[in-house]
């Protein structure tokens, strides 16, 4: 609906924000000085949100979250026009995205046992034709603007490195060359 309106997304640009760090002063400006209509209140309302919390963090309680993931709705979110937020709700339409989110992140696809972010690395290295050696961080910097990775240098760097230890005991056949010093069983 919006592509229509406005011509397709031709002349616009999508600006990924993670964090305040991420905003100009101007725009933090903007956004602290209507504080009140961005701020929502947290409210305990029965014994249940208790119970939700408890449920979200005790990490005896792992089987309960599963049931709770697999549970969600898709499309189901906090109605921000509110001016507070029940725990009950927070748990159950914002925090449960982010476990999602996190479960999808941190396991292995069962169709090619890659992660989103093993995937994005091999685009990257398609897309680049790699036929050669390139160091780790010219790599990093390759796939973070070319794949849409949002989650930072460092942790792409680990993985591209784990991508390519080849030693007994890293748990991996790998999928780069390691061209280099890439850790040993001893060190890691």
């Amino acid at each position: 609906e919006w592509k229509l309106k406005n011509k397709g997304t031709h002349g616009w640009h999508i600006k990924y924000y993670k964090g305040l760090g991420t905003s100009t002063s101007a725009e933090a400006k903007e956004y602290f000085t209507a504080i009140e209509k961005h701020k929502l209140d947290f409210t305990w309302k029965s014994k249940k949100d208790g119970e939700l919390v408890d449920m979200a963090f005790n990490k005896a309680r792992a089987d309960d979250r599963k049931v709770w993931m697999n549970n969600y709705a898709d499309g189901t979110c906090v109605d921000h026009s509110q001016a507070d937020l029940s725990y009950e709700d927070f748990v159950n339409k914002e925090l449960v995205q982010y476990a999602r989110y996190d479960v999808m992140r941190s396991v292995p696809c069962v169709m090619d046992g890659l992660k989103p972010t093993q995937r994005k690395i091999l685009y990257g290295c398609f897309k680049r034709n790699l036929r050669s050696d390139v160091k780790v961080a010219q790599l990093v910097g390759y796939v973070a603007e070319h794949s849409a990775y949002h989650h930072g240098e460092t942790s792409l760097s680990g993985a591209i490195i784990g991508m390519a230890q080849d030693f007994v005991g890293s748990n991996n056949i790998n999928l780069l060359v390691p061209s280099g010093q890439f850790g040993t069983r001893m060190s890691g």
